[in-house]
């Protein structure tokens, strides 16, 4: 019903229906990507339903935009000295709503691997940015210039530690966000490592541990506080770290994921790409923990490197890890894996003519419960990159009829896709397409030029959206009225890019750069319903004055 009102309010006669479209002579909804229909060749700035989709028991609904947030790209960890960089993951915790219908929280930010740029990389330690933050939603109709109703406050930053000598006796170190070249062993495990010395605040060490954090999960269990998860794209391996942020457990990784040498069984982090294995920096990029407490999953960013095709467009068919909780924080391996087909795009945006050019590789996501998940897919175009924004989408997942490979392709030369193609008996993740960052709702503009945000890269601006983002975390409105309703917080991953930047180098000296740009990292905040599925309800036009009168947001 609500699509005839928009129909009817733009002065279309029409309906549309999720997965159809039934149009008058201008324009009406199209419906959303799904997993079967997953390619898109221009871009993806059109209308979207008010009325949300629908997978499984599930009817995800995006209410709008409600807040904007920066922190500029300039700033200092004045720990370190360093540049404060990107949000690569986030959580949130102690939210509360005020009297006067604002929020307070404390924000937990997981930056990536430091500064780097052509053959300069920063010996970064991994670390959470901390941040009490306000946030006052906007709930109007109207347009506004301003990006304030996100404000953070920088408390300061908490550097991981792990124990290199297996001496308990001897304090933790830092790891670093240089390249690997070696092979060491933690707790058991292979982690990658750099062979030289490097130096940091804590002292000079060879063999040091190298990190490229990108998933990030603090445990909701009971009794767990301030312990948690933090994946890697270097491994791609999965940390269990305590309350003092010390590294106190590896889990366990199927072989196939793990970059190998051509033999499948000789581990190689340095080859670019490695003959089999976790693609260079397409690791260990989404990490998540089920609100029941019981499921971890690791989703990698694309297709392992023998279960990809030619070029970037061959890499959609991506592995997800789930890992059991009930026995054990540090799992030996997975419990289920499954297979995701990932959106394919034309990154030019074209209208005619278009061939899809490259997978929407995934950034970050969410679980729902203990069977759905929310993945922000994405291509590389924004500030930051060349070309302009064309897809930017969070999808929501569901395992449930998908193919359990667990145990069945293991194996460091084992294929779920030969040459790109997926095998006929496996059946792959569902999904659609639930909350479109590019999109509109029910006005002529986009959510994010609603605010300001442009969507130019010829030449852009400071309010062009960036190229990268990474972090999703999903909080109650704590809205008696409506029970069902979240905020949706999106992070960007702005790759420390500013014009005044300090990073470490790996004789513990700051070096300086510039990226050209200012490229602050960013927050936005989106007020979204996630409900179970409605029964049926007919709507006749005697209402439809009613819905006239509705305004588009805080329904």
């Amino acid at each position: 019903m609500r699509q005839l009102l928009r129909a009817l309010t733009w002065g279309t006669w029409g309906i549309c229906v999720l997965g159809s479209v039934f149009c008058g002579p201008t324009i009406c909804q199209a419906a959303p990507f799904t997993s079967t229909n997953r390619t898109i060749l221009s871009a993806n700035t059109g209308a979207f339903p008010v009325d949300g989709v629908q997978l499984g028991s599930t009817r995800f609904i995006n209410r709008g935009l409600q807040g904007v947030g920066r922190i500029a790209a300039n700033s200092i960890d004045a720990a370190t000295g360093e540049s404060l960089g990107s949000i690569s993951d986030m959580q949130i915790h102690s939210f509360a709503r005020q009297t006067d219908g604002s929020y307070t929280g404390v924000f937990e930010f997981l930056p990536d691997r430091g500064y780097n740029a052509g053959s300069v990389y920063s010996n970064y330690a991994a670390r959470i940015n901390t941040f009490d933050f306000s946030f006052n939603p906007h709930t109007s109709s109207a347009t506004t210039t301003a990006q304030n109703q996100i404000l953070s406050t920088f408390r300061g930053s908490t550097r991981f530690t792990y124990d290199h000598d297996a001496n308990s006796a001897t304090p933790g170190i830092y790891t670093t966000g240089l390249l690997a070249n070696g092979v060491g062993t933690l707790l058991g495990r292979s982690i990658p490592v750099v062979t030289g010395n490097t130096t940091q605040s804590d002292g000079t060490f060879a063999g040091r541990m190298t990190v490229d954090a990108e998933g990030f999960v603090l445990d909701n269990r009971a009794g767990q506080q301030g312990t948690g998860w933090l994946s890697d794209e270097y491994g791609p391996n999965i940390y269990r770290f305590n309350a003092n942020k010390e590294i106190v457990g590896v889990l366990g990784l199927p072989e196939a994921v793990i970059p190998h040498t051509s033999n499948g069984t000789t581990i190689d982090y340095s080859s670019d790409p490695p003959s089999k294995g976790r693609r260079t920096n397409q690791g260990m990029e989404g990490l998540a923990q089920s609100p029941s407490g019981n499921r971890l999953f690791g989703l990698l960013q694309s297709a392992l490197v023998q279960d990809s095709g030619t070029g970037n467009v061959g890499r959609s068919n991506t592995r997800l890890l789930v890992y059991d909780l009930s026995d054990s924080d540090v799992p030996t391996g997975p419990s289920e894996q499954y297979v995701i087909q990932l959106p394919l795009i034309d990154d030019n945006g074209s209208t005619g003519g278009a061939v899809a050019n490259r997978t929407g590789a995934q950034s970050a996501i969410l679980a729902l419960n203990d069977h759905q998940i929310l993945i922000l897919s994405r291509e590389g175009n924004g500030r930051g990159a060349s070309g302009a924004p064309v897809f930017k989408s969070i999808l929501l997942a569901d395992l449930d009829g998908a193919t359990n490979i667990d145990g069945l392709y293991d194996g460091g030369l084992d294929q779920v896709a030969p040459s790109g193609v997926l095998r006929p008996a496996i059946t792959p993740l569902s999904w659609v397409e639930a909350l479109n960052l590019l999109g509109k709702l029910d006005l002529n503009i986009t959510e994010l030029e609603q605010f300001g945000i442009n969507l130019n890269t010829a030449p852009g601006d400071i309010n062009t959206l960036s190229e990268k983002w990474e972090a999703l975390s999903l909080v109650s409105a704590l809205d008696p009225t409506r029970p069902h309703d979240y905020f949706l917080f999106v992070g960007n991953d702005n790759d420390f890019a500013t014009r005044t930047g300090f990073y470490m180098k790996a004789d513990g000296t700051l070096g300086t750069y510039d990226s050209t740009i200012e490229n602050d990292s960013m927050i936005l905040a989106f007020r979204v319903s996630a409900v179970p599925e409605p029964g049926a309800v007919l709507l006749s036009l005697v209402g439809l004055a009613g819905l006239l009168r509705l305004r588009r947001r805080g329904r």
